[in-house]
Formats: C-alpha cells, structure tokens, sequence
C-alpha cells in the first residue's frame, strides 16, 4: 500500500525567525488547527472502557523542532492491573514510516523511525528517545491484549476513525497494519540518535495544541518534542497502539527537513548591514 500526499507551502522569512508552529509545508491529509495536524479518533473503542480509549493524537512542527501530542483516558504511566505481567498496561511505542510502504513492509526492512516516551512498557528500546533503523514487535500478549487486528475489530469494537480520521475504516487499517498478522505496539529494534522532552498539558496549551477544538480533550494529555534532525523527512504516516491492542491511532503529514535559519543577532547584524550599505551608496551619490 503506498500513500502519497499532496503538500503546501506555507511561511515566510519573517516567521522562519521565530518559533512557531508548522512555518513549512503541511499535507493534506490529517486536520489543522492553529498550527498543529491532528488525528481525531473515535470514541468508545477503546475495549476495556474509557481508560483503554485513545482520542487522537497531534503534531507540531517548528523549523528545528517536532511536536507530539497525545490524549486519551490512559495516563502516561499507565494502568495498573494485574492483567499485565509487568502489572501496568500503557501506551505503546510511536512510529514515525517515510518509506511509503506498509508497516509492515518498513518494519521488516528496519526502515521505521520509533519513538519511546512510556518509562513503564514493555520497549525493546533501552530507553526514552528517538530511534532509527527500527523494526516492531508486539507485546500484546503479555499485556491481556489482542493478537490481531482481526480479533480486536471482530470483538466488537470497530468504529468508523477507529485509528482516526488517516486510517478511517477497517480495510485501510488491515492495508497497513495487516489482518492476522500481530499488532506490533513496540520497538523490537533500533538505533538510539537522540532524546526526546517531555511536555506537559499546560505546555502544550501554551504551544497552542487545541484537542478541544474537535470535542477529544482526554482526561490525560501529554506530550514530548526532540530535534527534527533525528528523524526523516517527507510525507509520514505516525502511529501508536496502547500495550493491549485495545486501541490504536494514525496520522498522516509532512515534516520538512530542518531549515539553517540565521540567529536574531545575526540577522540584526544583516539588516545594519544593509543600512551602512544604503547609505554609502547615497553619500557616493551626493558627490557625484
């Protein structure tokens, strides 16, 4: 399955000087909203109730920086259960795939970009940050979850969105993600190349992230931003699942590489520049 987006260009000189959001190209796919690109996901499909239930997921791009924003009823540690063996059932690792192919397709090639953000689930990944070269693996099994795709939809919990407006029906979810193959939720594998920062919902608000624009502000939201230097560029397709399978979420956009954009100091320096310049060339002028 291969996906091509259309992209926009947006921005300007004067706000490639300054910090804000989605200054570059955006896709057509996802939904923008002040700056950021969403995924809203249904709700109610989450199987397990409310605490299971993903409600979308957003991103944010600045000229060196990605945004990553997440709510739902899981909270970032988790919930405890004695369903799981590591007795917490959480968020699963975020997969960022340039390569235009199936998941897959990309996770069998180690061409997957992974995100760990979750201190408590079950990674292959060592530790918190950015990965490339990254294949999937599924921990579903031991989190009580479901082997398939397949066996979570025909448990009844299959919505239109349920992987959110991207991947909007059944079909194109098992397109991407496979039918009877296992719900690979976490990195198997990887390169470490960089950390991530952890945000806040205030953070987020402040960086003018808005779930409650599209009525899916969770009871948990949070997020995480790193340098867009460690990550690809190009039209993407981002998706997570919680441990279990019980809930997923994809979004589609574009990141564009990071842009040299010269310090304010510098280009203060330019524009005098230009003035000294100015008025050299009038002083010539005035003795000609």
């Amino acid at each position: 399955m291969k996906f091509d987006y259309a992209k926009t260009l947006v921005g300007s000189a004067i706000a490639a000087t300054c910090m804000i959001a989605a200054t570059a190209t955006t896709a057509t796919a996802g939904q923008f909203h002040n700056g950021w690109n969403y995924a809203i996901d249904a709700i109610g499909d989450g199987s397990g109730g409310a605490k299971y239930d993903i409600y979308g997921m957003a991103t944010m791009q600045t000229s060196d920086t990605i945004w990553v924003a997440l709510t739902g009823g899981t909270p970032l540690a988790g919930v405890n259960t004695r369903d799981a063996r590591s007795g917490v059932i959480g968020w699963g690792d975020l997969f960022f795939n340039f390569t235009g192919d199936d998941f897959l397709t990309a996770s069998q090639n180690n061409a997957l970009f992974g995100v760990r953000f979750a201190e408590t689930n079950d990674s292959g990944a060592s530790q918190l940050g950015v990965y490339s070269d990254v294949s999937a693996k599924s921990v579903t099994s031991i989190n009580n979850g479901y082997n398939s795709l397949q066996h979570y939809y025909n448990s009844g919990y299959y919505r239109e969105n349920t992987m959110g407006t991207d991947i909007a029906t059944r079909q194109e979810a098992y397109d991407y993600f496979g039918q009877r193959t296992s719900i690979d939720n976490v990195i198997a594998s990887g390169n470490l190349v960089g950390g991530i920062n952890m945000h806040s919902q205030q953070e987020l608000l402040n960086a003018g992230l808005d779930f409650a624009n599209f009525n899916r502000a969770g009871t948990h939201t949070f997020g995480f931003s790193f340098d867009k230097s460690l990550i690809g560029s190009g039209d993407y397709l981002a998706s997570l699942f919680l441990e279990c399978g019980n809930d997923g979420v994809a979004l589609a956009g574009n990141f564009e590489p990071p842009a040299s954009v010269p310090e304010p100091g510098t280009l203060a320096g330019l524009a005098l520049l230009g003035v000294t310049f100015m008025g050299s060339k009038v002083r010539k002028g005035q003795k000609a």
